[in-house]
């Protein structure tokens, strides 16, 4: 059997780690290979594929530790250069650790919550349940970086969005400062979640509910 991972927190211990998400016009025999291929001749190494039901996003994360700049332009000008390509998104983390931003999990199109065997009986006590999925995400986050400092912490927000409390609309760092924004809920796990989340990272954050929406300042 194969144990695929749905919920992805890596670091590169000194890999710089990218993600590409592959808008398709239309889908047809082959795509995927053809992609993938493109990664191999730039000697990049594919960590990870998704693609959603609908056949019409393909999700990668790859190693980008011995591309160039040239090297990267020359991927997205070949990823871009056929008809069943609308657009490419690319991004590369400069963080220590890194979570994927283009990913939500879903079972028959409707959005669902990730959380471990483990949590399940937690499931009559909301609380508890973002308390432990809170320490437990918190705890790998520090595992994986030295310090959580405003890079990091951006980066770790996008756990909420994989854990699926959450979709993180935008975020920014500007002067030291964190502000982010997170909407689609899931009450009343989001808010507690997010509380205890920031607290086992040691970060003060003030957080705004704003209707369906939560904005974090840091």
């Amino acid at each position: 059997m194969l144990n695929r991972e749905v919920f992805l927190i890596a670091n590169g211990t000194g890999a710089k780690l990218g993600e590409f998400l592959v808008e398709l016009n239309f889908d047809q025999p082959g795509i995927l290979a053809t992609l993938s291929n493109i990664f191999a001749e730039h000697e990049v190494n594919i960590v990870n594929i998704a693609i959603d039901g609908a056949r019409q996003n393909l999700h990668f994360i790859v190693d980008l530790s011995l591309s160039s700049e040239d090297q990267l332009e020359d991927i997205l000008k070949q990823l871009r250069m056929f008809a069943f390509v609308k657009r490419v998104r690319y991004r590369v983390s400069v963080a220590p650790i890194f979570v994927p931003r283009w990913v939500t999990h879903v079972i028959n199109g409707k959005p669902v919550i990730s959380l471990e065997k483990e949590f399940v009986s937690f499931l009559q006590d909301p609380a508890k349940l973002a308390e432990e999925m809170a320490k437990r995400d918190a705890k790998t986050v520090k595992e994986l970086a030295a310090a959580v400092n405003v890079v990091t912490l951006e980066e770790a927000l996008y756990i909420t969005q994989l854990r699926g409390l959450a979709v993180v609309e935008n975020t920014s760092v500007k002067e030291g400062r964190l502000t982010a924004r997170l909407c689609n809920l899931a009450y009343p796990l989001a808010r507690r979640y997010l509380d205890a989340f920031l607290r086992e990272l040691g970060t003060q954050a003030k957080i705004i509910e704003e209707g369906v929406c939560l904005s974090v300042e840091t």
